[in-house]
């Protein structure tokens, strides 16, 4: 069952790793398409009138360079199976060592790629924003990807801490989550970084104000659940440990991750609101020291990278239980 498990894992992984350069492939489309040299219209017919296996191509109007949707159907496919094969390894590896598949950085890294490529599917299918994935499912390849470096074994035996079923899934799975849609948060703050604040750069990509809006949407669900996952967290240290806070590096870091998104939202709430029907746009003024939303969440979820890894692997605490 344990090898089963890791067949479907690593077939997620691949899926990830298929979808990522396809959505790239699709989002950049426009821009590849201008990079190929027209083919005039007479050598078309030239070649048609001189063999049958070569008909004419349709010639696209210049400045409006149309979409692959296979290639783009094609990695909305690559990314559904990848949830498909990641959530059918997690479900067969929990029933092979009988506990949740979140004893170490192997099974974590795995479900972390999971649940990212989890909410940006339905990211997907709820805004009708394929051109996100171009900027996220590299992320959740990524993550697959960082468990190779890891031992694959399973633990039959948990550590005294990790020894509370119901505690252990809810509150890990809470946190993968919130990690996950802020992961998607991170894509869209890219995103807005390389379209720019004010004006946008790159023709092919969703306006500034689009993907500024996909990041705040993403933040109002991650936010959220980190604060809930943290809750949690003090209840399996007090049932763990004997105490709700003890300032633990990973306690502490999930923390600070919080207050990033915290300051987020309250710079974000600084920004003058939108014009309404009839009324004219106005500049945007900065009206805080804080620097733009945008930073603001890559260095939060850099900080969620440093406490999914940072804590495990560099800095010793109670939650040192990474397998490695």
């Amino acid at each position: 069952m344990e090898d089963l498990a890791l067949y479907f894992l690593w077939s997620g992984l691949v899926a990830a790793g298929v979808a990522a350069p396809l959505y790239i492939g699709f989002a950049a489309a426009p821009w590849l398409t201008r990079l190929v040299p027209a083919v005039p219209a007479p050598l078309l017919r030239r070649a048609a009138a001189n063999g049958p296996t070569a008909p004419p191509l349709p010639e696209t109007p210049p400045g409006r360079a149309p979409r692959p949707r296979t290639v783009g159907g094609l990695a909305t496919l690559a990314a559904w199976t990848s949830v498909v094969f990641g959530g059918l390894g997690l479900i067969f590896r929990t029933i092979a060592l009988d506990h949740a598949p979140f004893s170490n950085l192997f099974e974590f890294s795995m479900a972390f790629g999971f649940a990212i490529a989890l909410v940006y599917v339905l990211f997907e299918r709820q805004y009708r924003t394929r051109l996100l994935g171009a900027f996220v499912m590299p992320v959740a390849f990524g993550l697959y990807a960082s468990a190779l470096v890891f031992p694959s074994e399973g633990q039959q035996t948990l550590v005294p801490a990790l020894q509370n079923p119901t505690l252990l899934t809810i509150h890990v799975s809470v946190m993968l989550l919130a990690y996950a849609v802020l992961a998607v948060a991170f894509g869209a703050a890219v995103m807005h970084l390389v379209q720019g604040n004010r004006r946008q750069r790159i023709a092919w990509l969703p306006a500034p104000r689009r993907a500024e809006e996909l990041t705040h949407r993403a933040v109002l669900i991650g936010f959220p659940l980190l604060g809930a996952g943290i809750a949690l967290g003090a209840l399996w240290a007090n049932d763990a440990w004997g105490r709700y806070w003890g300032w633990d590096p990973k306690e502490t870091a999930a923390l600070v991750t919080w207050l990033i998104f915290a300051v987020y939202l309250h710079a974000r709430g600084l920004q003058p609101a939108a014009p309404g029907p009839g009324q004219t746009a106005r500049p945007r003024r900065r009206r805080s020291w804080l620097p733009p939303g945008p930073w603001i969440v890559v260095l939060g979820f850099a900080a969620v990278l440093f406490t999914y890894l940072g804590v495990n692997l560099w800095i010793s605490g109670l939650h040192s239980y990474a397998g490695v």
